[in-house]
Formats: structure tokens, C-alpha cells, sequence
């Protein structure tokens, strides 16, 4: 049996795998390799019997890292900031393959600056690895070539080549050099299936063509459950997720239970994802971070709170849920482990939220980091360093790891052990660079979990499926962007010389012939095949690849996915309009937002407000928008308690209104930092104060144009039960006119204002309507003559509101002004009529909280853009069952 050198491992493996014909219970393993294992094979060997040199080899990391130390060390040190070094280093490196394996002479006189600075880069390289004894590995080849040439190693009396579309000029020299030798040379056929069906067919877009695959995979095994079946993509590695999801929805609905995501598949995917995108290694990684930089971003520890592989991650998973819900609240957005540990001892000793494992193994931690050591270190150093910092911190947490974490962890793990391989380049380095190298080995390396059993379906990159044969074929992709690919010349290189050696990817050309080559291999792959390609890429159009042409289009309509369970159960139908009616003594939290989200969906209201839906806070750098408001509120009442009144405001010198807002301001942050539990940076106090001073400084002048006023009451909490429902509100401010009448005004620091649904049946914006109908006429015996929004903002501050007379506030809409626009004289034809307008439409709104009413119903789609509980409403799904339908009827 000849040895068989293949174009690819996953020809050799396949090759290995095939069961001979005529063979009995027992057969030889076929002897295939790809040409670099067996030249690797064949210097180990001489390596070991004394018959050829013994090499140091530079891995591909090691020699991305000498690249990276040579091009340093020969940029000017101002420019360094202005390169991707390691992109460049790994350009560098490819550019030095090439011209070993491609025979690329560079004359000086053809090189442009970029050429010429490689060429003095590789001279250093070069230098380096002779002054280290390395050898890179794009120099094996012609150095086991040459002990191939000297009889230095023995050979098999016959070689077959199987799945070259192309050949190296070391690849062809090697050949010779066997010939040479008097080894028999052939080239294995590649396996042809009789040409029974090719058609194309065209896709909608990507999401389209992955159903028709997973639907034609899905029949196709279905017809025949012993079939083989291959999947050719050949942007598999942007298409590989939303394939898989067709393949899993289609084959295996079951994975989405709780439990199965790792349940064997009738799928193999080539490609794997880059280690440090597996969820162990990412919280390796962010853990190890923990120890190296001081402070991070809450949204670093939000994901490894909720991450199962720290600590207790599944023991003490609603502890940690509740103290990451506590940290978006209490903690800065850049914050630090210290910060954490006190965070977890305050809910204790607050809400007695215990989460004793995680407490224990920071602490563990902090220890670990106390007892120091040396600030630079060998890479193999640090890598111990940081296994013992995992260990400390309680990775990979506590639930057994199934079949591909376990996999995972020991990859990373070896990964780890692997920054040895650094240390004759790095001597010393810091924590911040060792786990920087550590992060980049994980991002190179690509995971793929071992494949149980024998999938019935390979999904294959255009290169992966060399040289193999399948039942059927079905080839997607194959649009003009993607096949022929695109040249990309390597860009150190000058791109006639790339050309005229017809090296990978330098041009049009060769590209175009490479891939003719490919095709006219695919085309005999499997007795049916079916090539696809998409008609548009979002708003893109696009067209088939010329290599189609002559392969008959298929008009029929593309496979199409059919629902995971074909045999559904009996369903019972629940109408979720109505909820159960508010019970007597049951509290319903949220005020006026209770009484917005009604009148706005009241399923909105329902689950947020009743069932206690919220959406977590997201971490912001300083304060949001509502904790900016919260300082406006509390400054200017902090201003109106010590002034009471327009007179007081006007009898303030310059200096004295400085000394006034600037104690308000002072005294609301104080307020702030003591109700939130976070102490502001000095500086950022300082510049919020400097906001807060000018912002008050604009809206006092608004005040003070007003006509005489008093101020009533800052602040004032009530509590009133309107049908049945206990509603609490805080009046932002009352003011007393001159002629005795009321003002009820409500701060807004944003610019969205609307009153106009003042006047319609459903009233979503409550607050001042409530106050003035509902609120103080119970409080206060005097009548109300205006409401009003007070927009404090630096460009547009004034009211925006109504009145029973548009000169009781600047801005405001009159009921004695015949002309208005809003409140239609007709309906409102004084203010008593509007008043009693919100009064009736307002406990309307309560009876329905009241009674249970939870429809997803509303006006207006925009009025739900910032709904809290968007996903429960189920737009999407209730669109999808009853189009163009947004509501419960």
C-alpha cells in the first residue's frame, strides 16, 4: 500500500478512516499524511538516528514574536504608535513563506519603499535566527528535502499525491527529488461520481439559502439515513453560525431544551472558533485581567457575576444576579475588585444576599495578590502565576463541565503551559504582557471539539473538501463577489513579482484559474449536487459566479424549513388579555409610570408595574440622564427653601444668587452621594457642580420674568388612592400666584416634551393631569389655575403647559385664548371642563388596572420606545400570527 501525501489533514484523516475494499475484520491503516507532517515525520526521524540535524523550530507564534521584535527594534520609536504591529508582523511572515516556497527574487530595483524595508527586516530576521539556532517553519521543507536528495532517510517504494489543485515550486521540486530517488510517483485520483444531477439555484439572501440547506439535508437523510452528505461554503467562517442554527433548528430542535446544546449532531463543521471565544476561556481571561489591570468597566464584572465557570456560578446564581443588578446601581462605571467585596458585604448586611463562596474566593484572591513577587518574569513564570490566580478565584466554577468544556479547559490549560515557548524571546516581561501574549494564543487558536461518532453531513471550507466524495453535494455561496475569491497580493511584495509565479491570491488571474480548478473537481464530487447563490445582501444586489454558467438553473422554489415538531401535541389556547383584578390590600408599586404605561399598552403596565418586569440598568461612564435629573430636582429645591419666593429671587445681588446656587448644588450632591451609596471623584464633582451652577443659573433667569409667585412646597410626597389603586407621587413644585390661584409645575431636563395628549382619551403623560385633578385640590383648598412642564435646559429653557390663562406662566396655552390649537373649544370649552376631562379619563385609567386589563394595545408604536418589558409584548409573534395587527382585541 503506497504512502499518500494529501493537500489537506482532512483528506488524510478521511483516507485513514476508509475501510479498504475486500477487507476483512481486521486491515492495515492506509499510510496518509499531508506533505509538511510527513516532512516534520522524516526530521524527527533523522533527527533521532543521528542521520540529519537536530532543529529548534520556531512555531508560528514564536515567529510572529521575532517579526514583531525585529520590526520594532527597525521603526523609529514615534512611528510604533502608528502600525498594527502584530498585523504586520504576521504580513511580514507570510511574505517570508512566500518567497521560500514560491521562489520570489526581489532585484532591489523592482522594490518600493515597503519592499525594500521588508527585504532589510528579513536580512535581521534572518540574523536572529541564526544567532538562536531557529528555524522557521517555511525552511523544513527544503531542508528534508535535502536529506531526501542525500539518502539520508529511508523511503517508501511508492507515493501518491491526492486533492492538489496547484502546486509550490517546492511541492514540484519535491516530487523530482523522489523520481530522483526511484520512489514510483503518481498522483491519486480524485474520487468521480457518475454525472447524474447538477443544477444552480438562486436564494433570497444568506438566511434563506442556510433553510434550504438544513431543509435539503433535513429530506435528504430523511430519504436515506445512511447517506453522506456535504456542505461547501466558502465564507464558511462569516456563514458558520447561522448554518448551524438552520442545521440544529431543522435536525436537532431538541438542543435548544435546557441540557442538550452538546448533544451529539449528524453535522461536522470544519471549522472551529477561535479558543478565546469559548465562554471558559473568556472568563479565564477576564479573570485573569482582574489581577493585572486595577479598574475595569462594570460590564467586565456583570459578565463574569453571571458567567457558571467563576466561583459558585451556579450554587449562589440568584445571589450574584441580585448583586450585578446592585453594582449598575452603586457602583462607578470603571470600578475595581475592592469596590466588589464591599458591595457583596453590604447586601449581606443590608437585604442579607449571601454569596459566601464568591466572597470567600475573592478574598482568596486578594491574598494571592498580596503576597507580590517579581514585577517581570519569565512568560513560563507567569503562567504558573496565573494558574494558581484561577485556582484562587475559583475557575472553572462549580458544576461538572460537559464532554467540549472539558475539552476547552484542558486546550486552554496546555495553552497556558504553552507561554514557555516565549521564554528564550521574552526573558522577562510584566503580568499585563504575558497575559497579552496569553490572549493572543487564544485568538490564533482554533478549538474544535472532538467529533463523536460519524456525522452524516460534512460542512466544509472550498479548500477542506479536496479530494473528497460525498451521496450529494450541495455548494453554497456561489455568487461573483465570493467565487473566483478576490485577489489580495501580499502587500510587502511587489504584486508583478506575486504574479508571475502565480503565488496564492496575487491576482485575478490566478485566482480565477485556481478556482476553475476547484470547480472542475466539485463538479464530479457526488452524483447530485446543487450550487446556490444569493440574489442580495441586505439592500446589495448580487449575481452568480461565472463558473456557474452551463449548470442548469432550477426554477422550483428553494427547500423550504418546516417546523421543528411535526407532530406537535394538542395546544391550549390561553387569552392573556386580562389579568387577574387587583385583590383588596394588594399594592401595585410605580406612581404616574403605573398610570403612563397603562394609558400607553396596558400590557406594559401590567407586567412591568404589577409582575415586577424591569430592565436592568446599563453601566454608564459618570451619571445618565436620570441621575443628572435627580441633581436638577434636588438643587432647585434645596434654592426654593431658601428662597421662597420671586421677590426673594429678584432681591439676590450677583455675588448672593452665586452663594445661594452654589449651596443648592453643593447640598444636592452631598443628598446624592448619600442616597446612591457612591462617592463622586473629586474632579467629576467639580465639573458637575460647574454644570449644575450654569444650568440654574440660565433657568433662574426664566423665573425670574415671571409675574409675581410663591413657592408653595418643593418635593411633596402624596399618597392617593384612585379606584381602588394606592398611587404615590412626589410633586415636583407648587406655586402660589399673586391673585391666590395654584401652579403645578414638574421639572424636565430632556427636551422631549409632549402635552398634546392632554386632551385625548388616553393620557400618557399623567403627571401634572393627576396632580392638578386629582392631587392638590385634596391637599389645598385654593384652586388650580396652570400646569406645567419646566424645560431646565441650557438652550431651550421655559414652560410648556396650560392654564386658565396664558398669563399665568410665559409659554403656556390659555383657555381664554379662542385661537388655541390644542384643547378645542367645542370639547373644553372652559377650564372646570378640563379638569373634570382629566379627573374622568384618569380613574379610567385605574378602574382598568384594577380589573386585570393587560392587552397588548396601543396608538402608537413610537410611544413604546422606552417600554422596559418590549420583548413580553411578543410584537414580532402576534404580527407573524395576525398580520398587520398590533393589538388584543
Amino acid at each position: 500500500m503506497p504512502l499518500t501525501l494529501c493537500a489537506t489533514a482532512r483528506l488524510a484523516e478521511a483516507l485513514r478512516s476508509r475501510v479498504p475494499a475486500g477487507a476483512g475484520a481486521v486491515w492495515e491503516t492506509p499510510a496518509a499524511f499531508t506533505v509538511g507532517a510527513w516532512l516534520t515525520r522524516l526530521l524527527e526521524d533523522a533527527a533521532l538516528d543521528g542521520s540529519g540535524p537536530t532543529l529548534r523550530l520556531l512555531d508560528g507564534a514564536c515567529e510572529r514574536l521575532l517579526w514583531e521584535q525585529v520590526i520594532a527594534d527597525a521603526l523609529p520609536d514615534d512611528a510604533l504608535p502608528l502600525f498594527d504591529l502584530a498585523g504586520l508582523a504576521a504580513t511580514a511572515q507570510e511574505a517570508h513563506a512566500l518567497c521560500l516556497l514560491w521562489d520570489l527574487d526581489l532585484p532591489p530595483a523592482t522594490l518600493a519603499e515597503e519592499g525594500r524595508l521588508f527585504v532589510a527586516w528579513r536580512r535581521e530576521f534572518r540574523k536572529r535566527c541564526a544567532a538562536g539556532g531557529w528555524t522557521e517553519a517555511a525552511r523544513l521543507p527544503p531542508i528534508a528535502r535535502g536529506l531526501v536528495a542525500a539518502g539520508s532517510v529511508p523511503l517508501p517504494p511508492a507515493i501518491d499525491f491526492a486533492g492538489f489543485d496547484r502546486y509550490t515550486p517546492e511541492e514540484l521540486r519535491l516530487r523530482q527529488t523522489l523520481i530522483d530517488r526511484g520512489v514510483r510517483v503518481g498522483d491519486s485520483p480524485a474520487a468521480a461520481a457518475p454525472a447524474t444531477t447538477r443544477r444552480s439555484l438562486a436564494c433570497d439572501d444568506a438566511q434563506a439559502e442556510a433553510q434550504a440547506i438544513a431543509a435539503w439535508a433535513r429530506d435528504r437523510l430523511a430519504a436515506d439515513p445512511g447517506a453522506r452528505l456535504g456542505i461547501v461554503v466558502p465564507d464558511l467562517a462569516e456563514r458558520r453560525d447561522a448554518l448551524c442554527f438552520a442545521l440544529d433548528d431543522a435536525l436537532h430542535p431538541q438542543s435548544l431544551s435546557p441540557g442538550a446544546p452538546d448533544s451529539p449532531r449528524a453535522y461536522n463543521v470544519s471549522l472551529g472558533h477561535p479558543l478565546a471565544a469559548q465562554a471558559l476561556v473568556a472568563a479565564a481571561l477576564d479573570l485573569l485581567a482582574l489581577g493585572v489591570t486595577p479598574r475595569h468597566e462594570q460590564a467586565v464584572f456583570s459578565a463574569l457575576l453571571l458567567s457558571p465557570f467563576w466561583s459558585a456560578g451556579q450554587g449562589e446564581a440568584d445571589a450574584r444576579a441580585r448583586i450585578d443588578r446592585a453594582q449598575r446601581d452603586e457602583l462607578e462605571f470603571f470600578t475595581d475588585l475592592p469596590a466588589l467585596q464591599r458591595l457583596v458585604k453590604r447586601l449581606y448586611a443590608r437585604e442579607k444576599v449571601a454569596a459566601p463562596r464568591l466572597a470567600a474566593h475573592l478574598e482568596s484572591f486578594a491574598a494571592t495578590l498580596a503576597k507580590g513577587g517579581p514585577r517581570r518574569r519569565p512568560p513560563s513564570a507567569w503562567g504558573t502565576a496565573f494558574l494558581g490566580w484561577l485556582e484562587a478565584l475559583g475557575w472553572p466554577g462549580d458544576r461538572p463541565l460537559s464532554s467540549p468544556e472539558f475539552q476547552v479547559r484542558q486546550s486552554f490549560l496546555a495553552t497556558l503551559e504553552g507561554l514557555a515557548r516565549y521564554d528564550d524571546l521574552l526573558p522577562a516581561v510584566s503580568a499585563g504582557e504575558a497575559l497579552r501574549r496569553l490572549a493572543a494564543l487564544c485568538r490564533e487558536q482554533v478549538f474544535q471539539p472532538e467529533t463523536r461518532g460519524s456525522p452524516s453531513i460534512g460542512v466544509l471550507g472550498i479548500l477542506e473538501s479536496t479530494g473528497l466524495a460525498f451521496d450529494a453535494l450541495w455548494v453554497a455561496g456561489m455568487n461573483d463577489d465570493l467565487w473566483p475569491p478576490n485577489p489580495r497580493p501580499n502587500p510587502l511584495l511587489p504584486a508583478e513579482i506575486q504574479r508571475h509565479a502565480g503565488s496564492p491570491h496575487a491576482s485575478a488571474e490566478v485566482e480565477l484559474a485556481f478556482a476553475t480548478a476547484v470547480h472542475r473537481r466539485l463538479v464530479t464530487a457526488a452524483p447530485d449536487i446543487t450550487f446556490s447563490w444569493r440574489r442580495q445582501d441586505g439592500a446589495r444586489l448580487l449575481r452568480p459566479s461565472p463558473l456557474l454558467a452551463g449548470i442548469p438553473a432550477d426554477a422550483t422554489e428553494a427547500p423550504r424549513a418546516a417546523p421543528p415538531w411535526p407532530h406537535p401535541a394538542r395546544l391550549e389556547t390561553l387569552a392573556d388579555a386580562r389579568a387577574p383584578a387587583v385583590a383588596a390590600g394588594e399594592k401595585v408599586p410605580g406612581g404616574t409610570g403605573l398610570l403612563k404605561a397603562q394609558a400607553i399598552c396596558p400590557a406594559w403596565g401590567f407586567y412591568q408595574y404589577r409582575l415586577g418586569a424591569r430592565a436592568l440598568r446599563p453601566a454608564v461612564e459618570g451619571l445618565d440622564a436620570m441621575e443628572r435629573g435627580t441633581l436638577v430636582h434636588g438643587a432647585l429645591e434645596h434654592f426654593w427653601r431658601g428662597v421662597a419666593d420671586r421677590a426673594g429671587l429678584l432681591a439676590l445681588g450677583t455675588d448672593a444668587l452665586a452663594a445661594a446656587v452654589s449651596s443648592a448644588v453643593a447640598a444636592a450632591l452631598t443628598d446624592f452621594e448619600h442616597s446612591s451609596h457612591r462617592e463622586l471623584p473629586p474632579r467629576f464633582r467639580q465639573l458637575e457642580a460647574a454644570r449644575l451652577h450654569k444650568l440654574l443659573h440660565t433657568w433662574l433667569a426664566v423665573e425670574a420674568r415671571r409675574e409675581d409667585f410663591a413657592v408653595l412646597a418643593c418635593e411633596q410626597d402624596m399618597l392617593l388612592d384612585i379606584e381602588g389603586i394606592q398611587v404615590r407621587t412626589v410633586i415636583d413644585r407648587i406655586d402660589r400666584l399673586a391673585d391666590g390661584g395654584l401652579v403645578v409645575i414638574d421639572y424636565k431636563t430632556g427636551h422631549r416634551i409632549d402635552t398634546r395628549n392632554w386632551a385625548e382619551d388616553r393620557i400618557t403623560e399623567p403627571q401634572l393631569p393627576l396632580y392638578a385633578a386629582l392631587a392638590v385640590p385634596r391637599t389645598d383648598g385654593e384652586p388650580v389655575a396652570a400646569v406645567a412642564f419646566a424645560r431646565v435646559t441650557l438652550d431651550e429653557a421655559g414652560f410648556s403647559g396650560v392654564g386658565e390663562r396664558k398669563d399665568l406662566l410665559p409659554g403656556i396655552t390659555g383657555l381664554d385664548d379662542p385661537k388655541r390649537k390644542s384643547f378645542p373649544v367645542a370639547t373644553f370649552p372652559d377650564w372646570p371642563a378640563v379638569l373634570r376631562h382629566w379627573q374622568e379619563r384618569l380613574r379610567a385609567v385605574a378602574a382598568e388596572v384594577g380589573a386585570g386589563e393587560a392587552a397588548v394595545r396601543f396608538d402608537d408604536p413610537k410611544a413604546l420606545l422606552y417600554c422596559e418589558v418590549l420583548p413580553l409584548l411578543r410584537l414580532a409573534e402576534r404580527t407573524a400570527a395576525i398580520p398587520d395587527a398590533e393589538v388584543d382585541r
